[in-house]
């Protein structure tokens, strides 16, 4: 039996891009998250990007299948605000929808740019004044499936391609 493995790069470009497992639709009769799939099963992950639907994909091998741009709620994710009033998110932020603050408030959080939000009032560790607040937004993501056909060997390495078109 052949063991196949998918691995998936983006590119060195400008655009962040994150690829992640599609943990609904991979499951199992039980409904258990899937790891691994048999020949012939497809396996699906999202692609989450600025612009979902300006995405070039390929595959070194087997099917893939574009099965379009879906949203999603991402709640009570945990940004900081240390030494500036700028915090990375872990998706791209299409609307942010609330922000608690856990502990000292540095004002009201905005979204800044797709992939960061902003505080109001700059933070000061040298006088103490840091924060920490969860925040809940929506995000956008192209879903993709892939489905391999079985091969004559013992391992078989598979690469997944993608890349932010512009305009």
């Amino acid at each position: 039996m052949t063991n196949a493995t998918i691995s998936f790069v983006t590119s060195t470009g400008g655009a962040k891009i994150i690829i992640a497992a599609d943990s609904e639709r991979n499951t199992d009769s039980a409904g258990r998250e899937k790891t691994s799939f048999a020949y012939g099963e497809t396996a699906y992950f999202r692609i989450y990007a600025e612009n979902p639907d300006r995405l070039a994909v390929f595959a070194t091998d087997g099917s893939l299948t574009s099965h379009g741009i879906f949203t999603e709620e991402v709640a009570d994710e945990n940004v900081s605000f240390i030494e500036e009033s700028t915090a990375p998110s872990g998706k791209p932020v299409l609307t942010l929808n609330s922000f608690t603050w856990l502990g000292r408030e540095l004002g009201a959080i905005t979204r800044r740019s797709p992939y960061s939000v902003t505080c109001s009032e700059t933070p000061r560790p040298s006088q103490g004044r840091i924060g920490t607040a969860l925040i809940s937004y929506r995000t956008a993501y192209a879903l993709f499936g892939l489905k391999l056909t079985a091969k004559n060997r013992d391992t078989y390495p598979v690469l997944v391609y993608a890349e932010a078109l512009n305009g």
